[in-house]
């Protein structure tokens, strides 16, 4: 959730800082005071489109920070893990936008990509307007919709994994059945892995041939090396001699513990001098020359490149040629049986998917009815009795998410056929439609904060008080934003903020959270124009009218 919003000359906002509590906040003010500018502001910081326009008039650069809250274990938490952000404390996510129109994003910070965050923040945030159209009116997401309903993950991701299978199966008829496979290519195929295995390369081999020639080439400068180290060592005036001797003498003082500590110490260092001494001895008697073997391993590296420039530049990729033109001869040899086989292998692989696939969807079919009655019961407490609702299964091709085609159909009013949601004509109708939905899908979609931008434009009385009842209610599980014009519905939130514009040189939009009294006065603005008595009783009462329904309704 959204804990804390900066705005910094961006349109009319000089500066302000907001605190957000959890629940329903109502943004309220006179027409044309900015109430939305705050709604943009959160929209560029989200990852939305930034231009130049969005610079206050006199200054160089506009500047929106937020401080959000994300769970850890969300797609959004571990996004964040994956930048370098810990979700077990807050993330500041910032964005400056300067005059020429450039913007830079960071996330605590540390300039990130826009796309990451907008990425990080979309399964967080949700502006009412921006999404409705892709998510819930059209049809192309019902589906998707559907499933986060029915809460069948692992039965979605076992037919998507059995459409996969099928899917590589059927490419592989594809590709083999359309494939020309001419026989005079079985004997140059032949010749290519006889040659291959006549010299029987392994990467063992490959790389003995390179330590046998490295230390051969190396000889004289080994053999020497060691012998004169072992002479060091181990000659009559070699460092072991010396060293048993002061070690002799020091142990012998028994009037001086610590020197005689000195001589113990001195004396295992002996011994472990005296047995590298003698691995270096046995080593010494290993070394050998034999040029024959030399011309031998000097003759089998030349084979050895002469594949790799004609097969591959490694050893690795020697054996894979190889065995790749067995499997062509082989297919060359065998193609109709292999393909009958093939076929066989998807045919069963299909049927499976079918299976997974007619199991999913009689899930949807029953989560549909549960969804059906849910969002009519929606409907009908935003005042839209007659509102019927269905969820309608075609067939489609077999796809990774199984054979059905999910649409949505509406139909608000009695008598008129039940059709697509984004036909719904009546701009009352499809904001109370759309704040059914959401009352459902935000939750289930892990959308922590919801912004509403005058959902309530084009309707009054019992509806607005329904509408500020049901955000309300969607608060209980999300943090809710709203701008809102009506004061049946700025009545039912928890936090009232006034937006308000002042004329001075500049023009300046600042928003301020509301008391108890204040907060009373621009409810009792809203509703009559007026602060007087009457006003103020009247705005009072409605206040308490929707804060006993919340308690009764939440």
């Amino acid at each position: 959730m959204l804990r804390q919003i900066t705005v910094k000359n961006f349109i009319l906002i000089d500066e302000l800082t907001l605190d957000f509590p959890k629940g329903m906040s109502v943004f309220t003010g006179e027409t044309g005071a900015g109430k939305s500018l705050l709604i943009d502001a959160i929209s560029v910081l989200i990852g939305e489109r930034a231009s130049s326009s969005m610079v206050r008039t006199h200054s160089d650069t506009a500047w929106v920070e937020g401080v959000f809250e994300i769970e850890p274990s969300s797609p959004a938490g571990l996004l964040a893990q994956s930048i370098g952000a810990d979700p077990t404390d807050v993330i500041v996510f910032s964005r400056s936008i300067s005059r020429d129109g450039k913007s830079v994003a960071r996330v605590n910070g540390k300039i990130t990509p826009l796309s990451v965050i907008k990425e990080i923040l979309s399964s967080v945030v949700d502006i009412h307007s921006q999404h409705d159209t892709q998510y819930l009116l059209n049809d192309k997401f019902h589906e998707s919709l559907l499933d986060e309903f029915s809460n069948h993950t692992e039965l979605l991701e076992e037919t998507k994994r059995l459409y996969r299978n099928y899917a590589t199966l059927m490419q592989d008829v594809k590709s083999k059945s359309e494939h020309e496979f001419n026989v005079d290519d079985i004997d140059y195929l032949q010749f290519q892995i006889q040659e291959i295995e006549s010299f029987s390369p392994t990467v063992e081999d490959y790389q003995e041939c390179m330590i046998t020639q490295k230390q051969m080439m190396s000889f004289e400068k080994i053999s020497q090396v060691t012998s004169s180290s072992i002479d060091l060592l181990d000659g009559s005036e070699g460092v072991k001699e010396k060293l048993f001797e002061v070690s002799r003498l020091l142990s012998g003082v028994h009037e001086e513990e610590k020197l005689q500590q000195y001589g113990s110490s001195l004396e295992s260092l002996y011994y472990q001098i005296d047995e590298i001494t003698h691995d270096l001895s046995s080593f010494f008697d290993t070394l050998s020359f034999d040029e024959s073997i030399l011309n031998h391993v000097q003759q089998r590296l030349y084979e050895y490149g002469k594949l790799k420039r004609k097969y591959g530049p490694s050893i690795e990729d020697i054996l894979l040629k190889k065995q790749e033109f067995e499997e062509r001869v082989y297919m060359i040899e065998h193609r109709q049986d292999i393909l009958e086989k093939l076929k066989a292998n998807m045919d069963a692989s299909y049927q499976l998917f079918v299976k997974s696939a007619k199991q999913l969807s009689e899930s949807r079919k029953t989560s549909a009815k549960l969804l059906q009655i849910e969002i009519v019961e929606h409907l009908k407490q935003l005042q839209l009795p007659f509102a019927a609702f269905e969820v309608h299964f075609d067939s489609k091709e077999a796809s990774p998410t199984g054979l059905d085609k999910v649409s949505f159909l509406i139909s608000m009013n009695p008598g008129e056929p039940l059709r697509p949601l984004s036909k719904v004509a009546s701009g009352g109708e499809l904001s109370r439609l759309m704040l059914g939905l959401k009352a459902i899908f935000t939750r289930l979609q892990g959308i922590k904060t919801v912004i509403f931008d005058e959902i309530d434009t084009g309707v009054s009385g019992v509806v607005a008080s329904k509408i500020g009842l049901k955000m309300r209610t969607i608060a209980s599980d999300v943090q809710v934003l709203s701008v809102s014009h009506l004061a049946s519905v700025a009545a039912y939130a928890d936090t009232h903020f006034l937006v308000q514009k002042t004329q001075d040189q500049l023009t300046t939009t600042d928003i301020l959270a509301c008391d108890d009294t204040s907060r009373l006065q621009q409810m009792a603005l809203m509703a009559s124009g007026s602060t007087s008595e009457a006003a103020l009783l009247a705005a009072k009462e409605l206040f308490d009218f929707a804060q006993r329904e919340v308690t009764v309704n939440t």
